[in-house]
């Protein structure tokens, strides 16, 4: 610790009264003398408790305290700032959701710590206060790497523990020399794609070799060629982790295993499926740290924001989240579960598959095979005296009446559906067998959503528009305006972007769309009736995100409806 950083703990104590100047004198001496923190210092004197200190610290620097441990950090996020950075001024990230990154410090005071470190990980920061000590540890974990070179094939501390259930039949495979080779191939790959942020792994194989590719931020990216020898052990390894039949290999098979690397519990789901070439087989990975997303974080206009949190306020009703497949529809679903949690609440979840796991909350999984579908459960559920459902799709007529129904009757509903934009959905539900009076009186909020790259803050460079290209957003061509395009650098691999964000239609239902719902309602006339309204477009908050250098004008063309 510096004793600038101290100074400046030193001169607040002084300030609000906790210590006089003499007091402060004596605590600064036995600092220099010892060779210890102030507040260590301030505790031997006996001037005040280290729980008085830590309260009086996080209340006067407005931070939360957070008992730190190595499990409740984001190996990725912890790496979004140099190592020199970390350890000088003893702070390290936590978690990063959209753009703001959560870090934990153990001075407060020091203001330039916290300018050095957004300026060194390009994001805006939600700071923590932590214990030195811990701060310490978590660094001294974390950057191990750095001083063994590759770090795939450091011995123990790359681990990397699977199971075959959630908490049990633990079996702990570590990289190192003595695995066999395929073990190790297995580990590597998986552990690269971890670290580099892959939402899928795509194993697939050719005349000649086996391709491997890794989704990231919605892109497909090749990983690794292997020769085509390595392909039946390849997917025996991970037939054998996830327990399926490694002789079927004419027939489709699905299958899960979990793992924890480095303090992330990671869920793989896993689908085989026989090709010209022999089996290929897709790993879906499902950081399960992402559960306790929050709505703040997801990238809502504050209108719209505001908009969903007044529907979630109310006793009942219908919200619906929609957009096509991987759009994060479930991750606003889970978001909108967690500001709405509480002891005093009964919440049960229908999904298929359960993607992540949620303490305190009844999570119930579909399985077809056995006649569990989403309205014989939704059918059960309703007798369990819910006060919140959450059911994962609305696939049929039936489960979306007996949703609606359920909503009548006194229950809130949350739900995801398949359609082009927020009113379209109305339709959409009338069009399933629903009837337009129940549409009316259940349906609250239509949330419709896509998802964008994010252009890297590291390497994104500014440049002003041409007019052809203002035409093109829609800007008025006399404005003067901040765009920003991808260059490219280690950080995002090259590539420009690194993470992606939703960009959202949200429409609430009131009183004149109410009016529109018949059985010949048409999406025009609903979306007319949500601008009056206020809804901001798809197109209107993808431009936001442009002017606010978030992401870039080639990057929503063509994505984003207008």
């Amino acid at each position: 610790m510096s004793e600038s950083r101290d100074s400046g703990l030193g001169t607040v104590l002084v300030e609000k009264g906790l210590l006089s100047e003499e007091q402060l004198e004596k605590a600064f001496k036995l600092q220099k003398r010892d060779g210890m923190r102030l507040k260590d210092a301030v505790v031997r004197l006996g001037y005040a408790t280290g729980e008085q200190l830590i309260d009086f610290i996080s209340e006067n620097a407005d931070m939360s305290y957070v008992k730190l441990t190595v499990d409740m950090i984001d190996p990725e996020a912890a790496r979004l700032i140099p190592e020199k950075v970390a350890r000088e001024y003893n702070v390290i990230p936590i978690t990063v959701i959209a753009d703001i990154l959560t870090i934990a410090v153990s001075s407060p005071f020091d203001l330039s710590s916290l300018d050095v470190t957004t300026f060194a990980s390009g994001y805006s920061l939600e700071p923590v206060l932590s214990d030195e000590e811990d701060i310490t540890r978590a660094i001294n974990h974390f950057f191990e790497e750095s001083r063994t070179g590759d770090g795939l094939l450091a011995g123990e501390e790359d681990g990397i523990e699977y199971m075959r259930k959630h908490e049990d039949e633990k079996s702990t495979i570590n990289i190192s020399a003595g695995e066999k080779p395929i073990v190790r191939l297995v580990n590597i790959l998986l552990i690269k794609a971890i670290k580099e942020g892959a939402s899928d792994i795509h194993v697939e194989p050719r005349t000649d070799d086996v391709r491997v590719r890794y989704r990231i931020d919605g892109s497909l990216k090749v990983a690794k060629v292997l020769p085509i020898e390595v392909h039946n052990p390849l997917l025996s390894r991970i037939k054998v982790l996830c327990e399926l039949d490694i002789s079927e290999r004419r027939k489709p098979q699905d299958g899960r295993f979990f793992a924890r690397y480095r303090g992330s519990f990671v869920d793989f789901r896993v689908a085989t499926s026989p090709t010209i070439y022999g089996e290929s087989v897709i790993l879906r990975i499902l950081d399960q740290s992402k559960a306790y997303i929050r709505l703040e974080h997801l990238g809502f206009d504050p209108a719209d924001y505001q908009r969903v949190m007044d529907a979630l306020a109310e006793p009942h009703g219908f919200i619906l989240v929609t957009g096509p497949t991987g759009s994060g529809k479930t991750t606003t679903l889970y978001a909108a579960i967690n500001e709405i949690y509480s002891d005093k609440k009964k919440i049960i979840t229908i999904e298929d598959p359960v993607e992540y796991r949620l303490e305190n909350i009844s999570q119930i999984p579909v399985d077809a095979k056995i006649g569990l579908t989403f309205s014989s459960i939704l059918r059960s559920v309703l007798r369990q005296d819910p006060d919140i459902i959450m059911v994962g799709e609305i696939r049929d007529g039936e489960t979306a009446q007996i949703a609606v129904q359920a909503a009548l009757t006194g229950h809130m509903l949350l739900s995801t559906l398949h359609t082009t934009g927020a009113p379209e959905t109305l339709p959409r539900l009338v069009d399933m067998g629903v009837e337009p009076f129940y549409v009316r009186e259940v349906v609250r909020l239509i949330i419709a959503q896509r998802l964008v790259r994010k252009l890297c803050k590291r390497c994104r460079e500014p440049y002003v528009p041409q007019e052809d290209e203002l035409m093109e957003t829609g800007l008025p061509p006399d404005g003067r305006y901040t765009f920003y395009h991808p260059v490219g650098c280690d950080f995002c691999g090259n590539s420009g972007y690194r993470g992606r964000s939703a960009v959202f239609e949200v429409m609430r239902i009131n009183e004149d769309i109410k009016a529109l719902l018949t059985m010949e309602i048409s999406p025009l006339e609903v979306r007319k009736k949500a601008v009056e309204d206020g809804m901001r477009t798809f197109w209107q908050n993808a431009v936001s995100r442009v002017l606010s250098g978030e992401t870039s004008v080639g990057e929503i063309l063509g994505k984003i409806p207008r």
